[in-house]
């Protein structure tokens, strides 16, 4: 069993062999020979499938002390056993409680009876010399092929039922040996192993985004903008008006002017030169030189 001691002298008696249900009759047997009124509350003569950790219930005047029994020959009972009794005796009322054993206790199960108190210990020395000698009991297959030949072979078999009830009861109390160790491994093992694998699923999981970040980043620094539909395009300059050529009657060469501004831009297009006017230019210069008077006259010398 689990964090239990051996016992340090294993016995191999009569006692030894008897069920712990016959145990439980034999306990109950030597308190009414006490003068106790016995109630067996035990699995062992209900047939329930637990007693809720009282076997014996006694009473006598004022007293009422709880009992229960303990078949353990290869390991310790350890302290646990005498402060579940402490309470189920608090939880019942009684003045008392016994926590007999036909093995040995801890140490600290004997100190903690000893500190608490109301909680008496009876190992398995204590018990012989209360019980005196007893039968040795008769053989489980004998039992069954007696109870078959009386016409009751269920009952032995619900005895043996309640015997492997109440062991496993006690290793689910008190440890569960090398194959409850290997269960709770088990199941340690399989905690892990799902912690694992949430833990690798949420690592991929990250990975994706932050690949999908990453290339959404390098996409838009690779793709070149597209300019907004609102952005004003520039404006197209108009196109230059074309030059209108004024025809020069009689001659084939004829003089280009602008048809926006009026001026000309080449007297002949044709490449022919044009004769000049000398009586034009005379005119021309006489009104410069007029206006050149005028401007004159009527600025202030400096």
């Amino acid at each position: 069993m689990n964090g239990l001691k051996r016992v340090e002298n294993r016995r191999s008696d009569a006692l030894s062999r008897v069920g712990w249900d016959q145990l439980e009759t034999l306990l109950a047997a030597y308190y009414r020979s006490e003068g106790f009124e016995v109630e067996h509350a035990g699995t062992g003569a209900t047939g329930a499938k637990t007693d809720g950790g009282i076997d014996l219930k006694l009473r006598r005047g004022e007293q009422f002390i709880i009992v229960q029994c303990k078949h353990w020959n290869a390991m310790k009972v350890p302290h646990n056993a005498v402060h579940e009794l402490l309470g189920l005796m608090v939880n019942h009322g009684a003045t008392g409680a016994i926590l007999a054993n036909s093995g040995e206790f801890t140490k600290a199960a004997i100190e903690a009876a000893q500190k608490l108190g109301h909680v008496q210990l009876i190992d398995g020395d204590e018990l012989r010399m209360m019980l005196g000698p007893i039968r040795e009991p008769a053989p489980a297959f004998d039992s069954v092929r007696m109870g078959a030949a009386d016409g009751v072979p269920a009952a032995a078999a619900r005895r043996i039922g309640e015997r492997l009830l109440s062991a496993a009861e006690d290793r689910i109390r008190y440890g569960g040996g090398r194959r409850g160790r290997r269960h709770t491994a088990s199941r340690s093992i399989v905690a892990v192993m799902a912690m694992k694998l949430l833990a690798g699923v949420l690592f991929m999981v990250f990975t994706l985004l932050m690949y999908r970040v990453f290339f959404d980043t390098i996409t838009r620094a690779l793709v070149p903008k597209t300019p907004s539909a609102s952005v004003a395009k520039p404006a197209v300059p108009a196109a230059a008006a074309p030059a209108v050529a004024a025809p020069v009657a009689g001659d084939p060469c004829r003089d280009v002017i602008d048809a926006k501004s009026g001026s000309y831009i080449d007297h002949c297009a044709s490449g022919t030169p044009v004769p000049r006017d000398v009586e034009h230019d005379r005119k021309q210069q006489r009104r410069a030189e007029e206006a050149m008077h005028v401007i004159a006259d009527s600025t202030p010398e400096l």
